[in-house]
Formats: structure tokens, sequence, C-alpha cells
């Protein structure tokens, strides 16, 4: 598990959406927010 006191409060609403299981939000969803190319890119504009 990634340590998630260096998290941004978008990564962690995000990795919080992953564990919950009523949740649809999965690792994909993960990887698209780390990824600059990808339109959910968490960093900066």
């Amino acid at each position: 598990m990634p340590n998630t006191s260096n998290m941004s409060p978008d990564e962690l609403d995000l990795w919080s959406d992953i564990n919950n299981p009523n949740n649809d939000a999965n690792m994909d969803d993960w990887a698209d927010a780390h990824n600059p190319n990808n339109d959910a890119y968490l960093g900066d504009d």
C-alpha cells in the first residue's frame, strides 16, 4: 500500500474512491491520474 502521508488532497480523494467497494474507481483511474498525457492528470496544469 502506498504511503498516504505525502499524497495531495486530490490523490487522497481518488485513493479513498479506489478503496471504497461502493465506488467504481480502480487502479486504471489511479494510472490515468498520474499520466501527464491523460485528461484526468492530477499534476500541475
